[in-house]
Order: C-alpha cells, then sequence, then structure tokens
C-alpha cells in the first residue's frame, strides 16, 4: 500500500493510490463469480447466489486487508499515525480553521490513538475500511453477472386414442 510511501509522495497521492488500490482489490470479486457460473452453476447463476460469492470474496479480502494494515500500522510504519496528523493540523491551518477546531481535532487524534493500540480494535477498524467497497462491488458484479438459466421446451406426455377405432 501507500502508507509508508506518504509522507514522500504527499497525503493526497497516496490517498488516492488507497482509493484505487481498494477498488482494485475487489475485481476477483467479478472473475470469482463468473468462474462459478460458467462451471458450477453451467452457464447460469442467480442473483443473490452470485451475491452470496461476492461477499464471501469480500471477506476474505477484508479479513487479508486488516492483517496487511495491523503490519504496516504496528511494525513498517509505526509513526505513520503522527505524520499523517500533523500533515492534517496543517491543513486544517491552511485553511483557516479556528483554534478551537484544531485543539478538537487534537483531542480527538488522543482518543483514537489510545483506543488503536489495541491491535484486535485496529484490525476491526481495518476490515471495515473496504468492506463498503466490496458490498458495493458484490451488488454491482452480481447485477451484471446474474445469468437465468436457459429455458428447455418440456415434452408433455399425451395419450392418444383413436376415435375411430369403436
Amino acid at each position: 500500500t501507500s502508507i509508508p510511501l506518504a509522507p514522500k509522495i504527499g497525503f493526497p497521492v497516496a490517498d488516492l493510490i488507497l482509493f484505487f488500490g481498494k477498488i482494485l482489490a475487489f475485481v476477483p470479486v467479478f472473475f470469482g463469480i463468473r468462474e462459478f457460473r460458467q462451471n458450477e452453476g453451467q452457464g447460469s447463476v442467480t442473483f443473490w447466489k452470485a451475491f452470496n460469492i461476492g461477499i464471501l470474496i469480500v471477506v476474505i479480502s477484508c479479513v487479508f486487508y486488516a492483517f496487511a494494515w495491523n503490519i504496516l500500522y504496528y511494525w513498517v510504519s509505526p509513526d505513520f499515525p503522527d505524520k499523517y496528523f500533523q500533515f492534517f493540523i496543517e491543513q486544517m491551518k491552511l485553511h483557516g480553521s479556528l483554534a478551537k477546531d484544531i485543539a478538537d481535532a487534537q483531542k480527538q487524534f488522543e482518543d483514537s490513538r489510545k483506543v488503536l493500540t489495541n491491535p484486535l480494535i485496529n484490525g476491526a477498524y481495518a476490515f471495515t475500511d473496504p468492506l463498503e467497497t466490496g458490498i458495493l462491488a458484490a451488488l454491482l458484479c452480481s447485477a451484471v453477472l446474474r445469468k437465468k438459466p436457459p429455458v428447455t421446451p418440456q415434452t408433455v406426455d399425451v395419450e392418444y386414442t383413436d376415435v375411430n377405432q369403436n
């Protein structure tokens, strides 16, 4: 991810990279649903079945994202929150925020910092970060890839009786 590079490339650029990274992370949702439809569904899949497959892929992706985030947060770039907060405060000052608003932001940062010292809570926050994008990806892919099974003509058994046979 762009976290270790953020102070060097700039936080707005890093945010943009992270945004597109979240979108690209859910490309497997499309291919997973399509693969299921072609191989397991014999060319068809309902919306809800596709959505269930998509959500499963999203959950797996979010677990890996949370795991990677904790590694980055605690070991690779443990000073990232402080650097990001300094950038945030500079932006507030640059845009003329009131001293009270800056003080409120500092208090909120300190409160968040205390909560995020627990890796489980930090991981839970990280898990939910890409979740909404993943749910949208699962919904969109399910709608695009749903396909009803082909309607096959059914044969009707009709008993034939000869009316001339009396």
